[in-house]
């Protein structure tokens, strides 16, 4: 049994929304399945089972500069199990009736970002 149940999604910045959603969604023809304008937020469908979300920052030297988001179960027994192995989670935070979120790097910075969905 695997410590994650799927890919979710990669995320990266980008510094005009407009200009960067048109390109996802008319240059690449990729699904726009979701789009909150008031945090800057779309996500397109690039493959059954894998999302890309592009996400407005005002400055391209924001950290993180993206993250690799992997569904999960249960977030406190996936961090049982990362802790098992020596990584610790960092920037838990909960959006009510959305999900519960939890954040660890690779050896490089990388993030990794656990996402629990509270919505099932």
């Amino acid at each position: 049994m695997s410590w994650y149940k799927q890919f979710d999604l990669m995320w990266v910045p980008v510094l005009d929304f407009e200009r960067a959603k048109s390109f996802y969604l008319e240059d690449l023809e990729f699904e726009l399945v979701l789009e909150d304008r008031d945090s800057n937020w779309a996500e397109f469908q690039i493959s059954p089972g894998a999302k890309i979300a592009i996400h407005g920052v005002k400055a391209t030297n924001a950290n993180p500069i993206g993250a690799l988001v992997l569904d999960v179960d249960n977030l406190e027994k996936s961090e049982l199990w990362l802790r098992g192995k020596g990584i610790k989670l960092s920037d838990k935070e909960e959006i009510p009736g959305l999900a519960k979120l939890a954040s660890f790097t690779d050896p490089d910075g990388n993030v990794i970002q656990l996402s629990q969905s509270l919505a099932d």
